[in-house]
């Protein structure tokens, strides 16, 4: 029953709180807050009184022989994400009492973020592929509301497109995937379908583009290579929604549903591929975040980046430092997001780094909750990030196949965290204000809207870093790979030591020489390089202009005016010649008549004739 109720909660409380906020906008907070809350009481209800696996069976609909199913199926896995879902979906909500305080539609925002964290819970809670495919949708289209939020303006319409044509460019091969499957094996129970490729039941080419299908619709949906540009168009909408996208919800769907096919993932010996596409866009996602002038961007570029790292950890057979990493970079990157929302709302809505400075003094309590979000995503002890970042790099250091290329991108990947996160933290606390009028007017946070759920972020990042082996062992039953590499943890903590003081020397204390490299015209073209993306959002641009829409769309315009259309129209002089032939054998002439019976039997012989040689 609580497990029915967690899934019918968020849909119906997106109902209430938009009438709700009808009435009285305040109103919509507070049935959202409600039912928040609840939906994080009941996960942790499920959480404690766990005892075997909820596995509740539902017949979609009927017809005849054949049956859809859409049941439920809750274990260690599902349960682990509805807590991130939940948990810090109700934080989010809670933060944005004050953030999002002077909008006056607030009862279609409210109403869009339950609906979102329903679309979470329904995909992850789905025991068939098809009820994971309706969940994928429902989040999909809740991130284009919830991106283009300010629709009224360009940049937030033209974002929330973006992420739509992206992610759904990724959902047609899942639906293809979904296809495939139940054609294949007659089943899309995500349980049966692991033990059918472990069996051997299902053949290796069903098994392998399947997989592949599949993965692309997760590039899609968590931001990486190539379709990550939406990720970074999506700052565009309120940072409690891009809290909840990197953090709570959205980019992590992708992360499952490879996890909860992790069998299936091995039958189907893509994981190499997954490592490969994975290690790719961590090294851009890094790179590119070093160079944004935007607080969100570089964030935005940070989630593509340890996104990658969790999908590397899986890619490299350990689904124990993969979800480990996924679960501990969802709380520290929405504790990071959350904060940067509290200095974006505490400036008056000021984005640019390179305007802000000194604000550690009037900021002290959100300094501090992004320094420990910032230690933990640069995987410094005893913070959780350390264990699963360390955990993913031992993992393709001791696997042949990710040995090589894939491992020194991620391990690049993962030391450069700690630059891009030093650069944002100095940039906005550190040293002297850059505008005094945006100081002046700098006004410190809510305690208990704001800083309450950051701290309660912070401390369970500190609070997860004592229990990542029980973490472990309790989402996959295997516990991390023992970095077989003597003295790892020095070596990474060395380079990220000397790296930070490199950032430290750049933008606090020698920022005139920071400058001098950027006017190098190597520097500028690589800097060029790095901000936009390596520009790929260019080169899809390019791809889509030249070749769908000039080339293909061309073609299919042409063959719809001189193929179809001419077809259609060609029946009007067809119609009158057919009407001209026969009206000229209705006739009172004898002659005309006696020509018209002789034609009729000459074929009818015709007839007769071949009739008889056939």
């Amino acid at each position: 029953m609580s497990a029915i109720l967690l899934l019918v909660l968020p849909f119906v409380g997106a109902i209430l709180s938009f009438l709700a906020g009808k009435r009285e906008k305040a109103y919509a907070f507070y049935v959202a807050q409600a039912v928040g809350i609840m939906l994080f009481g009941l996960t942790l209800f499920l959480f404690v009184t766990y005892t075997n696996p909820i596995d509740i069976s539902i017949k979609w609909f009927t017809f005849g022989s054949f049956s859809l199913p859409f049941g439920i199926y809750i274990d260690h896995l599902s349960l682990v994400m509805l807590l991130i879902a939940t948990g810090l979906g109700a934080l989010d909500i809670h933060f944005s009492h004050d953030y999002m305080k002077g909008e006056k539609d607030q009862s279609r925002y409210y109403a869009k973020i339950l609906f979102f964290i329903g679309g979470m819970i329904l995909l992850v809670s789905a025991k068939e592929l098809l009820g994971l495919f309706v969940g994928w949708e429902f989040m999909g289209l809740a991130s284009y509301l919830l991106i283009s939020f300010w629709h009224q303006n360009k940049a937030p319409a033209d974002a929330g497109v973006y992420a739509f044509l992206y992610t759904k460019f990724g959902d047609i091969f899942l639906f293809a995937a979904v296809g495939i499957l139940f054609y294949a094996t007659g089943t899309l129970d995500l349980q049966q379908l692991n033990h059918l490729a472990k069996s051997g039941e299902i053949s290796d080419s069903i098994t392998f583009v399947a997989a592949l299908f599949i993965f692309i619709a997760a590039i899609g949906k968590s931001g990486q290579f190539p379709l990550f540009p939406w990720l970074m168009r999506a700052m565009e909408g309120p940072t409690t929604v891009s809290a909840l996208i990197h953090g709570a919800t959205m980019v992590n769907s992708g992360i499952y549903i490879v996890a909860r096919l992790f069998d299936f993932y091995i039958a189907s010996e893509t994981l190499i591929i997954v490592a490969t596409v994975a290690s790719l866009s961590a090294f851009i996602g890094a790179t590119s975040a070093l160079v944004q002038t935007e607080i969100k961007k570089v964030l935005a570029y940070s989630t593509m980046s340890h996104l990658s790292l969790a999908f590397i950890g899986l890619g490299a057979g350990s689904l124990a430092a993969g979800m480990g990493h996924l679960t501990n970079h969802a709380v520290f990157k929405a504790l990071l997001f959350l904060s940067a929302g509290a200095v974006i709302m505490a400036t008056h809505h000021t984005k640019d780094l390179f305007k802000l400075g000194g604000l550690g003094g009037k900021l002290r309590l959100v300094a501090l909750m992004m320094a420990i979000g910032g230690l933990s995503l640069s995987g410094i002890p005893p913070l959780s990030g350390f264990y699963s970042k360390d955990a993913v790099i031992a993992s393709v250091l001791i696997n042949p196949q990710t040995y090589g290329v894939i491992s020194t991108l991620t391990v690049i990947a993962g030391v450069l965290s700690i630059a891009y996160i030093l650069r944002v933290w100095i940039l906005i606390f550190a040293g002297k204000p850059k505008e005094d009028a945006i100081y002046q007017k700098t006004t410190a946070p809510s305690i208990f809207w704001i800083i309450l759920p950051l701290s309660i972020m912070a401390i369970l990042t500190i609070v997860l870093a004592c229990y990542q082996e029980e973490l472990a062992v309790y989402i996959t039953n295997e516990a991390y790979h023992e970095p077989h590499i003597p003295y790892l943890p020095i070596y990474l903590l060395g380079m990220i030591a000397f790296l930070g003081w490199g950032v430290y020397r750049l933008y606090y204390k020698r920022v005139d020489l920071k400058e001098k490299l950027v006017a190098q015209p190597l520097f500028k073209s690589i800097h060029g390089v790095l901000l936009n993306g390596y520009y790929i959002e260019s080169m899809i641009g390019w791809f889509v202009k030249n070749f769908i829409l000039e080339a293909v769309a061309k073609a299919i315009a042409w063959f719809d005016y001189a193929v179809i259309d001419a077809s259609i129209n060609a029946f009007v002089p067809i119609a009158r010649f057919f009407f001209r032939g026969v009206g000229a054998t209705h006739s009172n002439k004898p002659s005309n008549q006696a020509g018209v019976m002789m034609l009729g039997l000459f074929l009818l012989l015709a007839m007769i004739l071949i009739g008889s040689l056939v």
